[in-house]
C-alpha cells in the first residue's frame, strides 16, 4: 500500500509518503503565500528521492478540513487534480484527527482546538464533543463540565487571544506521517475527486 499524504489546512504545509505501509519520507514547511506553487515542487522531490513516480501511488491522504480557508481549497485543488490523473482515490481526514493522533491510546478527555477567528474555535473531543465549530461561552462551558481534559492546540497563544482567555493549552504540531497511518486504517473511506467534500463548519446563527 503507497499512500501520499497532502496537509495544507493549518500553518504548516506538510506532505508524507508510505511505502509499502512504512512511512518513509516526508516534508514539513511553513510556506504562507507560496502553497500553491511550493506544493507540486515538495511532492516531486519527495518522489524523487525514494525512487517512485506516480504511477506507484494508490491512495493519496488529504486533510480536508476544517481550517484556514486558503490552505483547505489549495490542498483539495492539488490533491483532487493529482488523483484524478493518477486515476486514485482520495481519503479525507481532519486536521484535528492528526493533531490528536498520538493521544488516541490515551485515557484521556482530549481537547483539540484550532483558530477559527472572531471568537470561535475548531473544536473537537473523541466521543465528547463532535467535531464542528464553538463559540467561547461554549468552550468555556464545556471545559467547565470536563475540568480533567487535556487541551492541546497547534497555537495555544492564538486560541488564548481569540477566546479571551488564559487556559493552559499544550502544543502540537501537526504531524503528517499520523496522516499517513490515520488514512491506512480509513481505506474504506476512500472517494473519488469528484466525491471529495472540504469541510467548513460554521457555528449556527444567534450562537454566542
Amino acid at each position: 500500500m503507497n499512500i501520499l499524504a497532502v496537509d495544507c489546512c493549518l500553518k504548516f504545509t506538510g506532505l508524507a509518503l508510505m511505502l509499502n505501509d512504512s512511512v518513509v519520507d516526508f516534508d514539513s514547511q511553513d510556506l504562507g503565500r507560496l502553497q500553491s506553487r511550493e506544493l507540486p515542487l515538495m511532492t516531486e522531490r519527495i518522489l524523487a528521492r525514494n525512487n517512485i513516480t506516480f504511477a506507484d501511488i494508490d491512495y493519496i491522504a488529504l486533510t480536508n478540513g476544517p481550517g484556514y480557508f486558503t490552505g483547505i481549497r489549495v490542498g483539495a485543488a492539488y490533491a483532487s487534480g493529482l488523483a484524478y490523473a493518477c486515476g486514485v482515490k482520495i481519503i479525507p481526514v481532519s486536521p484535528l484527527e492528526v493533531l490528536a493522533y498520538d493521544y488516541n491510546s490515551s485515557h484521556e478527555k482530549v481537547l483539540v482546538l484550532v483558530y477559527a477567528g472572531h471568537g470561535f474555535v475548531y473544536a473537537s473531543c473523541k466521543d465528547l464533543l463532535p467535531e464542528g465549530e464553538y463559540s467561547h461561552p461554549q468552550i468555556i462551558s464545556w471545559l467547565n463540565e470536563n475540568p480533567d481534559s487535556r487541551i492541546i492546540s497547534d497555537d495555544p497563544e492564538k486560541i488564548n487571544l481569540n477566546l479571551d482567555v488564559n487556559i493552559n493549552i499544550s502544543r502540537v504540531k501537526p504531524d503528517v506521517k499520523s496522516l499517513c497511518r490515520i488514512a491506512r486504517e480509513n481505506i474504506n473511506l476512500a472517494v473519488s475527486p469528484l466525491e471529495l467534500k472540504i469541510l467548513y463548519y460554521r457555528a449556527p446563527q444567534g450562537v454566542n
